[in-house]
């Protein structure tokens, strides 16, 4: 090959590279400086419904705030908010006696997640505090990094992993 067209495809190769280079640049840039209240929430907060009718859904100042289930106090959660994926996240569910969660469309945390079994897994409120069941699935349930193997306690900042979905409870 003549040396003018090895010294062109040096070039395009370059020009390549910063593209590249600048298009993750973009990226990163875009995502850093798009406000969190300015990013769109596909799912409203299903526990919303479970707060009481004197809970008023709009601020002093007339405008609309998002309704969500109070923080655990002490070692007791009393919600399980999901940080991933990231378009979930923010989405809060209240620890009201039982919470199901599986793909099938009768538990009270439905996810379209093909690794998650029909009926995956429970977060119960006993006398003894919330307890995480995983209920025999096939990829099982993580608590803190942990596969379940039996009900496990759960407290305030532990996270469960289901699938793809990662909660916190709070």
């Amino acid at each position: 090959m003549p040396d003018s067209l090895l010294d062109l495809l040096k070039l395009v190769l370059l020009v390549l590279l910063y593209l590249f280079f600048g298009r993750v640049l973009w990226a990163v840039w875009s995502e850093v400086r798009t406000p969190a209240a300015a990013r769109p929430n596909p799912d409203p907060t299903p526990a919303a419904a479970s707060l009481p009718a004197s809970a008023s859904p709009t601020s002093a100042l007339g405008e609309r705030r998002e309704l969500r289930p109070v923080k655990g106090r002490g070692e007791l959660p009393a919600r399980l908010t999901i940080i991933e994926p990231k378009d979930r996240r923010g989405t809060a569910f209240a620890i009201g006696g039982s919470l199901s969660v599986g793909r099938d469309p009768d538990n009270t945390i439905h996810i379209d997640d093909a690794y998650l079994s029909g009926h995956h897994a429970r977060v119960s409120l006993t006398d003894s505090g919330v307890v995480v069941h995983d209920l025999s699935s096939r990829n099982g349930t993580f608590l803190n990094g942990t596969r379940l193997t039996e009900p496990r306690p759960v407290r305030i900042g532990d996270r469960i992993q289901i699938g793809y979905t990662v909660f916190e409870a709070q």
